[in-house]
């Protein structure tokens, strides 16, 4: 039995998984607060990390009804990106900030100028990815521009996953997929950056983590965290990883060719491969390292079902009742055209973005329209993601959908119509928590020297849904095909307006 663990924006599930039978025998969840403004700032505490973790981990064994000796490994996901600074004592300094937190935008494009454009070097050059607001650095390049106090203290620099596993073990480790979105770590040669880091301060007062590979220990479970979570001490903690990494262990995303679509409060897209890309003319591609020692091309935005959910909740409709309105209401919605950007936008990079809704009239403004226009404005970004990758030479045929929002019927549809593809349909939706487990499972075979691949444990008939396998109508993929161009077109001008402002 192996324990999977996922720190996200809004909670921290937990889920004990039965290799031998492939099931989830207990899962638990637990919800946090976050803390936002209007100048961008999105923060969260880790201690209240911390306490999700023990609850939902509590309610996961409960479920199990195991014996603590009878979880072999746990495995830790986590929301990337995000800030945790210790002091010399190994306190948390401030409140973490968070991968969707934009207040350091300014901040990075001053370092960027200054340091990483052409014809210098880019950073793109240096690191082999882009660094967008949403990685580390930019969160770190405010701490020291606006707390100098804090920076001075700072001792320890954590990802959320290396803080949660460091409470666990006590070990200060880092994995390659996780530092890779970091925007100061050598994707290419995996190793800290210290050209980057040395232009952010020279001098600077803390250590970088121990880099570990996807398959090695994070370390072992120490007593006093056994003791509150009811597990034995010393049971293995594996390396962990990032959400997205884990989610593609989690879904078989594991070789090439596949493409996993998450549709959770943001939407990601990502692919394995066995090389690292060139994606120095795609700045909006992240071409992170992956959580089995490969790389993992991804294309990410900021607003998939805080939007949908937004809506529906405005609209006072069930889940069921969303669905039927994605029925009711035509490819185009009528002609309402959604830019679905409550948070700004990573696709495109948009940070002060805001969302708008055009082509109301009097006869397509109702429910329905408005519904559909919302999902149909996220997955023509998401969609536009699968034509960002296919330009560095990535071919696909298949969409294996994850998250909260591939529990829709209708917009996996709608997906699968937009995009050409045939669409499927993970059987776990927390396939981050999953993923955690399952490299659990796989570094414990390792450690104990089995001759088990993590192809082996992440066999697709586990891990899909077949009676979810949906295929492209080609009469409404024609019909798409203008629709989306249409939206693209405005797009464009979206995007130009919103860069002169």
């Amino acid at each position: 039995m192996y324990l999977g663990i996922d720190c996200g924006t809004q909670g921290t599930k937990a889920m004990v998984w039965d290799s031998a039978t492939r099931r989830v025998l207990g899962s638990g969840y637990s919800t946090y607060p976050l803390y936002s403004d209007g100048r961008g700032r999105r923060e969260q505490d880790p201690a209240d990390w911390i306490t999700a973790l023990m609850q939902s981990t509590r309610q996961a064994l409960s479920l199990a009804a195991l014996p603590p000796a009878a979880i072999k490994g746990i495995g830790i996901s986590g929301q990337q990106h995000g800030l945790v600074l210790l002091d010399q004592h190994d306190v948390v300094i401030r409140p973490a900030k968070l991968w969707c937190d934009t207040e350091p935008a300014a901040l990075l494009n001053e370092f960027i100028a200054r340091y990483f454009t052409s014809p210098q070097p880019t950073l793109a050059d240096v690191l082999g990815i882009h660094v967008p607001v949403a990685f580390t650095l930019a969160k770190l390049l405010w701490i020291q521009r606006h707390e100098p106090d804090n920076y001075a203290k700072i001792r320890k620099i954590m990802l959320p996953h290396e803080f949660l596993s460091f409470w666990l073990t006590g070990e200060y480790r880092s994995e390659f997929s996780d530092a890779s979105g970091t925007g100061y770590f050598d994707t290419y040669r995996r190793c800290w950056s210290e050209l980057v880091l040395d232009r952010v301060d020279n001098g600077r007062p803390f250590a970088l983590p121990e880099l570990i590979s996807s398959s090695t220990p994070f370390g072992a479970l120490r007593p006093a965290a056994a003791m509150v979570l009811g597990l034995e001490s010393g049971t293995l903690v594996a390396s962990g990883g990032g959400d997205n990494m884990m989610s593609a262990i989690g879904s078989g995303n594991i070789q090439e060719g596949l493409l996993t679509m998450s549709l959770g409060t943001s939407g990601t897209l990502f692919t394995y491969t066995d090389k690292q890309i060139d994606s120095r003319a795609h700045p909006d591609i992240n071409a992170f390292c992956s959580s089995t020692n490969g790389w993992l091309p991804l294309v990410s935005t900021m607003n998939v079902t805080n939007v949908t959910t937004a809506f529906r909740l405005l609209l006072s409709k069930s889940l069921d009742e969303f669905e039927h309105s994605l029925e009711q209401s035509e490819p185009g919605a009528g002609g309402i055209q959604c830019m679905p950007f409550l948070n700004g936008a990573r696709l495109p990079n948009l940070p002060n973005a805001t969302a708008s809704l055009l082509g109301i009239t009097t006869n397509n403004f109702n429910d329905n329209n408005l519904l559909r226009s919302v999902v149909e404005g996220v997955t023509f970004n998401l969609c536009h993601g699968i034509e960002i990758l296919s330009r560095c030479n990535l071919q696909f045929k298949q969409v294996n959908v994850t998250g909260g929002g591939s529990n829709s019927v209708k917009w996996r549809r709608i997906i699968a119509d937009v995009s050409g593809l045939c669409v499927v349909k993970s059987r776990f939706s927390d396939t981050g928590a999953l993923g955690a487990a399952l490299q659990a499972q796989w570094c414990y075979f390792r450690q104990s020297n089995q001759g088990v691949s993590l192809s082996d444990i992440c066999l697709p008939s586990g891990l899909i849904d077949d009676d979810s396998v949906m295929y492209p109508q080609p009469e409404a993929n024609l019909r798409y095909r203008d629709i989306y161009q249409r939206y693209q077109q405005q797009l464009a001008t979206y995007q130009q307006q919103f860069r002169q402002s």
